[in-house]
């Protein structure tokens, strides 16, 4: 009884979902599975989203799963994300490096959004949430800075009683370009998969490719990286990003993006960050407590959310 209303509300919380500027909704809205469009950790949410060759905490796998080679050693990273309407994004990754030469990494993204409404008189209201566990392996491939990654995901939409499982694949390459300052570039494959079902209907994955380059200049002791990623998916929506960041005395991190896409409004967001080492947790441990500003564009005016991440190196 309550299915036929159930989609139709459900459609149009999916597409508030794609709350930042860089996950803007898709005018052509074919696709399911939208927690796949998602951009997590707030860094790189915080410089427009361009995460595709953006090394630092491993967020940015889920764009280039060929970035977790940058880490090389034991991380962890939570996210907690509250956005509009009552939506909320949870993520939680954790990094080792692995016999082989590579890294390995186990992330799980979690997001619930608000109940809807049931049409139907007595009937309870209808949970909506979805999840997505992926495993990732990167390692060094060809020349001197180049690697390669993949990511197998596995993620559940829940409507109601309506649930539907599927899988997709992930694939990502980076590589170092110039001389004593190079230039990061980086390109991934997400969202290979079978399309996903909820009941008979079926839905194609967000099949996407992104591609994007960043370039990082010290000046004893602060830092300057500068980022950017064209993407475009299956939809035939594409979206530009950029960002920048300044890093003070290796400490103070301060921050900012905008995005301009085919469907979704022009997005800008903000973010500040703060670098400390500590030994809360056992031997001394690198601590990155990081912030986004995020508005989202709705019709006529900016709806902000905001979004906090912590990643620890040790």
């Amino acid at each position: 009884m309550i299915r036929a209303a159930s989609r139709c509300a459900a459609a149009v919380l999916f597409a508030a979902a794609l709350m930042a500027p860089s996950q803007a909704p898709a005018g052509a809205g074919s696709t399911g599975a939208n927690l796949l469009k998602s951009g997590v950790g707030a860094r790189n949410l915080g410089m427009g989203g361009a995460a595709s060759a953006l090394a630092g905490d491993s967020s940015v796998i889920l764009a280039n799963p060929s970035l977790l080679s940058d880490l090389g050693a034991r991380s962890l990273m939570l996210m907690h994300w509250p956005g509009v309407a009552e939506l909320r994004t949870e993520f939680l990754s954790y990094t080792v490096p692995v016999w082989t030469g590579g890294t390995a990494a186990g992330t799980v993204v979690f997001r619930t959004l608000p109940d809807i409404d049931n049409a139907v008189p007595g009937e309870a209201p209808v949970a909506v949430s979805d999840g997505l566990l992926a495993l990732t392996y990167a390692w060094p491939v060809g020349l001197k800075g180049s690697h390669g990654g993949v990511s197998m995901k596995v993620f559940n939409t829940t409507l109601g009683e309506i649930k539907a499982t599927s899988a997709a694949l992930d694939l990502g390459l980076t590589g170092l370009w110039g001389g004593a300052v190079p230039l990061r570039y980086g390109v991934g494959l997400c969202n290979l998969g079978n399309p996903i079902k909820l009941e008979s209907a079926g839905e194609p994955l967000p099949l996407t490719l992104r591609g994007g380059t960043s370039w990082s200049k010290k000046w004893y002791p602060s830092a300057l990286t500068l980022a950017a990623e064209a993407l475009f998916n299956v939809e035939q929506d594409w979206r530009l990003s950029g960002g920048l960041e300044w890093l003070q005395a290796g400490r103070l991190g301060l921050r900012a993006g905008g995005s301009l896409s085919r469907y979704a409004r022009p997005g800008f967001s903000l973010g500040a960050g703060w670098k400390f080492q500590s030994t809360l947790i056992g031997p001394e441990a690198a601590y990155s407590l990081d912030y986004a500003y995020l508005p989202f564009g709705l019709q006529t005016m900016y709806e902000p959310t905001h979004c906090f991440s912590i990643f620890i190196r040790f």
